[in-house]
Protein backbone atom coordinates (compact mmCIF):
# COMPACT_ATOMS: atom_id res chain seq x y z
CA UNK A 1 0.00 0.00 0.00
CA UNK A 2 1.44 3.69 -0.89
CA UNK A 3 0.93 6.02 1.35
CA UNK A 4 -0.58 8.89 0.48
CA UNK A 5 -1.23 12.97 1.71
CA UNK A 6 -4.14 15.59 1.41
CA UNK A 7 -4.01 19.03 2.60
CA UNK A 8 -7.39 20.26 4.15
CA UNK A 9 -8.31 24.11 4.29
CA UNK A 10 -11.51 25.23 5.85
CA UNK A 11 -12.57 27.86 8.42
CA UNK A 12 -13.03 26.22 11.46
CA UNK A 13 -16.27 24.38 12.11
CA UNK A 14 -16.87 24.29 8.95
CA UNK A 15 -17.01 21.55 6.06
CA UNK A 16 -13.10 21.78 3.83
CA UNK A 17 -13.71 24.04 1.09
CA UNK A 18 -12.31 21.45 -1.38
CA UNK A 19 -14.10 18.55 -2.50
CA UNK A 20 -11.48 17.35 -4.62
CA UNK A 21 -8.44 18.35 -2.47
CA UNK A 22 -4.81 17.98 -3.66
CA UNK A 23 -3.23 14.49 -2.98
CA UNK A 24 0.66 13.98 -2.83
CA UNK A 25 2.66 10.98 -2.54
CA UNK A 26 5.44 12.26 -0.48
CA UNK A 27 4.48 13.98 3.07
CA UNK A 28 7.43 16.42 2.51
CA UNK A 29 5.41 17.54 -0.68
CA UNK A 30 2.19 18.04 1.08
CA UNK A 31 4.48 20.28 4.21
CA UNK A 32 5.60 22.28 1.23
CA UNK A 33 2.02 22.79 -0.20
CA UNK A 34 0.74 23.73 3.04
CA UNK A 35 3.67 26.02 3.50
CA UNK A 36 3.12 27.57 -0.34
CA UNK A 37 -0.76 28.29 0.72
CA UNK A 38 -0.16 30.13 4.03
CA UNK A 39 2.38 32.28 2.12
CA UNK A 40 0.15 33.17 -0.05
CA UNK A 41 -2.40 34.24 2.86
CA UNK A 42 1.07 36.58 4.66
CA UNK A 43 1.82 37.97 0.98
CA UNK A 44 -1.57 39.72 0.24
CA UNK A 45 -1.37 42.96 -0.26
CA UNK A 46 -4.78 43.53 0.38
CA UNK A 47 -5.11 41.74 3.76
CA UNK A 48 -3.30 41.48 7.07
CA UNK A 49 -2.87 38.00 7.75
CA UNK A 50 -0.53 36.33 10.00
CA UNK A 51 0.23 32.79 9.99
CA UNK A 52 0.49 30.53 13.69
CA UNK A 53 2.70 27.68 12.79
CA UNK A 54 3.19 24.78 15.57
CA UNK A 55 -0.04 23.28 14.99
CA UNK A 56 -0.92 19.32 14.41
CA UNK A 57 -3.62 18.03 12.20
CA UNK A 58 -5.67 14.70 13.62
CA UNK A 59 -3.09 12.43 12.47
CA UNK A 60 -0.52 14.71 14.16
CA UNK A 61 1.06 15.91 11.36
CA UNK A 62 1.89 19.78 10.06
CA UNK A 63 -1.15 22.28 10.26
CA UNK A 64 -0.91 26.18 10.63
CA UNK A 65 -3.64 28.48 11.68
CA UNK A 66 -3.95 31.60 9.17
CA UNK A 67 -5.87 34.86 11.61
CA UNK A 68 -6.77 38.25 9.43
CA UNK A 69 -5.52 40.99 11.93
CA UNK A 70 -8.16 43.34 10.32
CA UNK A 71 -10.97 41.53 12.25
CA UNK A 72 -11.85 41.41 15.70
CA UNK A 73 -13.54 37.90 15.87
CA UNK A 74 -11.65 35.82 12.78
CA UNK A 75 -12.13 32.07 12.67
CA UNK A 76 -9.23 31.73 10.72
CA UNK A 77 -8.27 29.42 8.21
CA UNK A 78 -7.05 25.57 8.77
CA UNK A 79 -4.57 24.43 6.82
CA UNK A 80 -3.62 21.00 7.82
CA UNK A 81 -1.61 17.40 5.94
CA UNK A 82 -3.39 14.62 6.88
CA UNK A 83 -2.63 10.91 5.94
CA UNK A 84 -5.09 9.14 3.12
CA UNK A 85 -6.75 5.93 5.12
CA UNK A 86 -7.81 3.48 2.14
Amino acid sequence: MIEQWTVIENTPGFMPDDDDPPIFDDYSDAVAYLNERCAEYVEDPDSNYTVNYGHASSGNYSAAMIYDLDKMHDLGRWIAVERIEE
